[in-house]
Parts: structure tokens; sequence; C-alpha cells
């Protein structure tokens, strides 16, 4: 793995994007705006990977890249050897990610190359962070997936006791997914273990049943 280096320059970064091929970009970033802001046009200018890596381990400023879509929010202090191997598993997984266009879990459809996901013909906006949950759910559907795993998968290693993120975010996708979410049917809780995606999702009902239904419950 060749680096490219930019310094502080984020200019020759931009430059870089457009002259040479990148396969992940690491971007260090500070606490506020200005980071972000750089963040964020990078995004536009690339579907490559973006890992951020700081040195501050406030646990909102690594929500905020993962939730914008960051690869990975990685601290400074890793060593070159672990900073370079963390980028090849990266490097792999895209790539194998990149391999399978779409998987279809009876009505809901994810298509990990183009990052969009659709439930019964309809298309579903969700964030950065809520199609990676999705994603790693679907990569093992029909197993339950231990909550530290998730947060390790999805979030980081420095994240498997936060367990309150992942609650929040299964909530947040059960409420763009399920046809009602306080009865599950395509994200299920294993009590005691996890979560699990159902390997055969039940086609949703019509949406005047789905009406109906709502104002008898």
């Amino acid at each position: 793995m060749d680096a490219i280096p930019s310094a502080r320059e984020w200019k020759l970064a931009i430059r870089s994007l457009t002259s040479q091929r990148v396969d992940v970009v690491v971007l260090d970033v500070d606490p506020g705006a200005p980071s972000r802001q750089l963040f964020e046009l990078m995004k536009e200018l690339t579907e490559v990977p973006i890992v951020a890596r700081a040195s501050d381990p406030n646990g909102d400023e690594a929500v905020w890249y993962l939730d914008h879509g960051a690869a990975d929010y990685l601290p400074r202090q890793l060593t070159a050897p672990v900073l370079v191997a963390k980028l090849g598993s990266l490097c792999k997984t895209v790539a194998a990610v990149s391999q399978r266009e779409r998987m279809v879990f009876g009505d809901l459809s994810i298509d990990l190359e183009g990052r969009s996901v659709t439930r019964g013909g309809k298309e579903v906006a969700l964030t950065p962070l809520e199609f990676r949950l999705l994603a790693t759910l679907a990569e093992n559907a029909g197993k339950p997936l231990k909550r530290k795993v998730l947060l390790e998968r999805v979030w980081g290693a420095d994240f498997r006791e936060c367990s309150h993120y992942l609650r929040l975010y299964i909530g947040y996708l059960r409420q763009k997914l399920e046809e009602n979410p306080k009865r599950p049917q395509v994200i299920l809780t294993e009590w005691g273990h996890g979560y699990r995606l159902s390997s055969n999702v039940p086609a949703m009902a019509p949406a005047a049943e789905r009406s109906g239904a709502l104002r008898t419950a």
C-alpha cells in the first residue's frame, strides 16, 4: 500500500484525488466546523472510503463522522503498522462488498454498491451510519449478531460498550423499515444476545390495510 502525503495542505489532497488512483483517504480531523466542512467537501469529490483520524476521543465527534459517511474513526495514537493493517482490511472489505450488487430478503432490497434500500418497492432514505448498520445485519441475515460485535463493526472497537448508540439506531431503522415498529418483522431482537435481520421479510400490507390497522390499534 503506497501513501500519497499531503500534510495539512487540503488543496494538495484534493488535487491527488483527481490526478492519481486513491483507494482510501486518511483525513486528520480536529473538533469543530472547519474539519467537518473539509470532510463534507471530500465526500462530494470522491466515492472512496474516508477514514477520519483524531486525537480527541469525544464520542459525539466520532458519531458525527460515522453518521456522515466516514468509513472509520481512528485515534492518531495508532502505530503505523496497525494503521496500515486496518486500512488494508478496509480496502479488502470494500472490494468484497462491491462484488455483491444486491441482497434481497422478501420485499426488502439492499443495493450495497449503490447504497440504496427499498421496501415494498419504495425507496427508503437512510443516513450513512444507518446504512452501514443495516448492511452489517444483512451480510449475516438469519443469524443473530451480538451487540458488541455490531458496535465494533459499525462504530469501531472503542464503542463496544456504547450499547445506547446501537439501541438508538436500531430504533431509527425500525421506524423507516417496519410496517409496525412496535412489532418488528425485519430487524428482530434476540433477547440476551443481540439483533438479526430476517432472511425472509414478509410483504407489506397495502396502504389502505395499514392505515386501517393503525386506526384500530
